[in-house]
């Protein structure tokens, strides 16, 4: 039954055709912050000095954003846990649309020709020698073999069928070629090894009956036993027509895992024994992912979970006698708790479906505080009983308490929108400690590259009704915004504090019919608390996974926290009404036609459709616009800073 929900899951996210809108991201935050961090370009074959020696292996269980430098040269795949569905360890490498950069490859073209997106290239291996127990030559009489795991989509997006996911060797080396009168630079030639065409989770778990596909290849030609083989996979992407700019997202995942290379082995060498943890620590909180300290305190034995739900997978292919145990640590505090399970026998991966699932109760509260926020460590071990084993996996999260509410986890791999103007969501919160105040709402805007999220919408509050939004409390006119930084969230500050009790809802409506792509954790599903209104009623969310949207309570927010409705530059208009066929505009430090190359200036009607665009200038004509009220638009270039002011036209 979990099965059929996954696939299910996946289906109604691909749809096109619902009025909720599932994208791609455009651009991946994670990579492109590490890619800031390190200020890595694009490695090459030049940076790869040392070959390595067999064994290659690489379960990319790190989670360092970048695949290891010690076993691969480039950095255009994604080491991360949020994109696998049931995966043989914790962690893999995504490959998909995006560079290095975290951004769509520049070179990216339209659908439905596809076009080659991100490399995954191994450094050198030494597959001419082993040294050890002692140096000899390898020949292709030892056995050598390449496996490794690889599952289309994910939680991403399908690849479609004129997709590929490609392995291939190399045979050659770049090198230069040297003749009487010129010397000529020859690239590297490979031999394609292996490939699979694009297909659906759902389709290749029906073909399969497995989630994830093992593929063994025995390597026999002498022309790779050299000081210099490498190996490389790479991917075709095929992106939505030109004429669906809104779709031209990142799409076409494949995971890979468990990359192993090594001699002595046969078709039947299937088995790495390990204990290992296949996904991240739940959160112990049943409702939420994180939220305010006093609201958990006024309720604790309500917002606890009564047990956890953990996959565990034993690569070896006899059982082993295990135990499960767990540990609670507040961070700069003195309280603890601990858990240890009645050891039991966990049985050969190839027995489960999936894993094994173990249900450690939760026999404890998080302690009740009067503080604004808290923070604790969570920390799972699973462990062999045999003596000396060397076998133990440990797996660590934090709980967080602090001001906000939040059903996401801070990492956004899709986006979610609505299709229409005036369409409505709203996302429900329940206050256990009632009345409170609504400080702001903080939101994940993914950046896209056509820029057809860049419209206006009306952050709006709504009291219960019923269990559906009721009344609306608040609403006011937005702008998305976004930040450089990971999964930075903007926070958009209330004029005034909100009196919320019980059950509300925070939420958006838009002004025009472009996808406001709000980012969308698809690891949690909050769905349950979503809800959308496009011709009349409220209808519940049919997609699985969580907004990345957190109404902030309690007390007054630290004057650090960025806000959007703190503009640096106020834009007027006068005069305004205008029945006069012209206005004049002035912002702070702008004169005349000044900075125009730094400052445009947009009008918009109330559907979001542009009206007048230029560089900045005092004067407008305006005579040509029909009676009604716009939005002017001071974007500054650069950055995202941007200010904006009503215009009403009389006739």
């Amino acid at each position: 039954m979990r099965i059929l929900s996954i696939i299910l899951s996946f289906l109604f996210c691909g749809s096109v055709f619902s009025q909720e809108v599932v994208t791609g991201l455009q651009f991946n935050k994670a990579v492109q912050k590490k890619f800031l961090e390190e200020k890595m370009l694009k490695a090459g074959a030049g940076d790869d000095t040392i070959p390595v020696t067999l064994p290659f292996y690489d379960d990319f269980s790190a989670n360092g954003v970048f695949p290891s430098s010690l076993r691969w040269i480039d950095r255009y795949a994604f080491e991360n846990n949020d994109y696998p569905v049931y995966p043989i360890d914790l962690g893999v490498v995504t490959m998909d649309a995006i560079n290095d950069s975290g951004s769509m490859y520049p070179d990216a073209v339209a659908g439905p020709l596809p076009f080659i997106a991100d490399h995954l290239t191994s450094r050198y291996i030494r597959l001419d020698s082993v040294f050890t127990p002692v140096p000899r030559a390898l020949t292709p009489a030892d056995s050598v073999y390449l496996s490794f795991y690889y599952q289309p989509q994910g939680r991403g997006s399908a690849p479609h069928t004129s997709d590929t996911l490609i392995l291939q060797f190399l045979l050659e080396p770049e090198h230069d070629s040297i003749s009487p009168v010129d010397t000529t630079l020859i690239p590297d030639r490979w031999s394609r090894t292996w490939y699979a065409n694009g297909t659906s989770l759902d389709t290749f778990y029906i073909n399969n009956n497995l989630f994830f596909k093992r593929v063994m290849i025995p390597i026999t030609d002498t022309l790779f036993f050299k000081k210099k083989f490498r190996i490389q996979f790479y991917n075709y992407v095929s992106l939505a027509s030109s004429t669906l700019p809104s779709w031209q997202s990142n799409c076409c995942q494949w995971n890979l895992d468990q990359v192993y290379l090594n001699y002595g082995r046969n078709m039947n060498d299937t088995v790495r024994a390990e204990l290992r943890f296949t996904e991240r620590p739940p959160s112990m909180l049943k409702n939420y992912i994180s939220m305010p300290y006093l609201q958990y305190s006024n309720d604790p034995g309500n917002e606890m979970r009564d047990s956890l739900s953990m996959i565990l997978t034993n690569r070896d292919l006899t059982a082993h006698s295990v135990r499960h145990s767990y540990s609670v640590t507040q961070v700069g505090g003195s309280f603890s708790k601990s858990y240890e399970s009645p050891s039991f026998n966990l049985l050969p991966y190839n027995q489960y479906a999936f894993g094994y699932t173990t249900h450690p109760p939760v026999n404890f509260t998080y302690p009740i505080s009067t503080a604004d926020s808290g923070l604790f460590k969570v920390q799972h071990v699973i462990r062999d009983l045999a003596p000396g084993s060397l076998m133990p996996d440990t797996i660590t999260a934090y709980q967080r308490f602090y001001n906000f509410f939040a059903y996401d986890d801070g990492s956004a791999e899709a986006g979610y929108g609505l299709k229409g103007t005036g369409a409505m969501m709203a996302y429900r919160f329940n206050l256990n400690l009632s009345p409170d105040t609504l400080r702001a709402v903080r939101i994940f805007f993914n950046q896209t590259l056509s820029q057809t999220n860049q419209q206006f919408f009306y952050l709006t509050v709504w009291n219960d009704n019923s269990g559906f939004p009721g009344d609306t409390i608040y609403s006011r006119l937005a702008y998305p915004g976004y930040s450089d930084s990971l999964n930075d969230f903007k926070t958009y500050r209330l004029e005034k504090p909100v009196r919320i009790s019980g059950a509300f809802y925070v939420g958006t409506i838009q002004t025009t019919d472009d996808n406001l792509n709000i980012g969308l954790d698809t690891y949690d599903n909050a769905a349950a608390n979503l809800f959308y209104n496009v011709t009349g009623p409220w209808i519940a969310s049919s997609i699985s996974g969580a907004p990345m949207v957190r109404p902030v309570i309690g007390k007054p927010l630290p004057l650090g926290i960025t806000s959007l409705s703190v503009q640096k530059r106020t834009l007027t208009v006068y005069p305004n009404p205008c029945n006069t066929g012209r206005i004049r505009l002035s912002m702070q430090g702008m004169t005349g036609n000044q900075d125009n190359n730094d400052v445009t200036i947009s009008i918009t009607g109330l559907t979001g459709q542009e009206v007048y665009h230029s560089g900045w200038t005092e004067i407008i004509d305006v005579s040509m616009l029909p009676a009604g009220m716009y939005f002017i638009k001071a974007q500054h270039r650069g950055d995202l800073q941007h200010s904006v002011a009503k215009l009403i036209i009389m006739k």
